[in-house]
């Protein structure tokens, strides 16, 4: 008998901005649906260096946006 562990390849914001080849953290913040803070982009900043941790309300945002590409557990210290 054969079980097969198949694992959903997930990955962090930044690499999920490389793979879209978005180029600015204005345009990421667009894209998550993110914008209507006063400052987008430096809240996407932010949380790509790890000095916040989204809401959960950003959480599920980003986790649709990406089509589950980048879960909240991808912002977890590895």
């Amino acid at each position: 008998m054969l079980i097969s562990l198949e694992k959903k390849a997930t990955m962090t914001l930044k690499e999920y901005q490389i793979l879209e080849n978005i180029k600015t953290l204005g345009e990421l913040a667009k894209r998550l649906r993110v914008d209507d803070t006063t400052n987008p982009a430096r809240l996407v900043h932010r949380w790509l260096n790890g000095t916040a941790f989204p809401t959960q309300k950003n959480l599920a945002l980003i986790f649709k946006a990406t089509n589950g590409k980048v879960t909240p557990n991808d912002f977890l210290p590895q």
